[in-house]
């Protein structure tokens, strides 16, 4: 049986039965509140904003989503079963070559990163939008709970990637590679909202062939940087 993955759980408009119609709708201001989302933040938005991008009117917004958190709890919670079928497949290609004594800490990397790569590498600028909310909204420090709920969804499968980095590195504390560890999840959410801006300030524009570079880059970046982070002696507390 396949899990699901909701973060919506008690929220009224996740209940309603929709006709074809009804469904279209709530997509459309999905589609409109992604966009705004991820040109503004959360707290840049209003539902009226929403509204006029959505061409509906706020009865019709407010049948769907009677408040802008559930708006946004809505275009986060859309992608998360094929963000995590996806994640998932790739820690177990991780560890079946783990098991098989193929890993190194560039394919832990690659696993990571290999979700948000392919999906910034094509064309859907759904998809493209839905990773900037993500980044935006994880990187908020005063993140509200629904936020945080978001988040814990992902912490099984990257806490099996930690494992996989311990794993490389026996002696180093599990302090110290969650710490490895959440230092690449940071640069790749950095990497989610400032994408088109650090390609500009290399004269680039986002295409499939630019953002492979920069994820090559990036993996080889992150390699090095764990690599030399877990083999040094901590400097913690000094």
């Amino acid at each position: 049986m396949k899990t699901k993955h909701k973060i919506a759980d008690g929220v009224p408009s996740s209940l309603k039965r929709l006709t074809s119609k009804g469904e279209r709708t709530r997509t459309t201001i999905l589609d409109a509140a992604e966009r705004q989302f991820a040109a503004r933040g959360y707290d840049g938005v209003s539902l009226r904003q929403i509204m006029d991008e959505a061409g509906v009117q706020m009865g019709q917004l407010q049948y769907y989503f009677p408040s802008k958190e559930e708006v946004f709890v809505g275009v986060l919670d859309r992608r998360i079963e094929e963000v995590m079928i996806v994640y998932g497949r790739s820690v177990e290609e991780l560890e079946r070559l783990e098991a098989a004594g193929d890993v190194t800490l560039r394919v832990i990397m690659r696993a990571v990163m290999a979700i948000s790569r392919a999906w910034l590498s094509e064309d859907d600028i759904g998809r493209h939008r839905y990773l900037r909310v993500l980044g935006l909204s994880t990187m908020n420090f005063n993140q509200p709970e629904y936020v945080r709920r978001h988040s814990r969804v992902f912490h099984p499968l990257n806490n099996r990637v930690a494992a996989a980095i311990g794993r490389l590195f026996p002696d180093v504390p599990e302090a110290r590679v969650l710490d490895a560890y959440h230092l690449i999840e940071a640069n790749l959410l950095s990497l989610y909202v400032n994408i088109d801006s650090v390609l500009a300030r290399r004269g680039e524009l986002r295409t499939g062939e630019a953002v492979e570079r920069m994820y090559d880059e990036l993996e080889t970046f992150l390699v090095g940087g764990v690599e030399r982070l877990l083999r040094a002696p901590s400097t913690l507390g000094s």
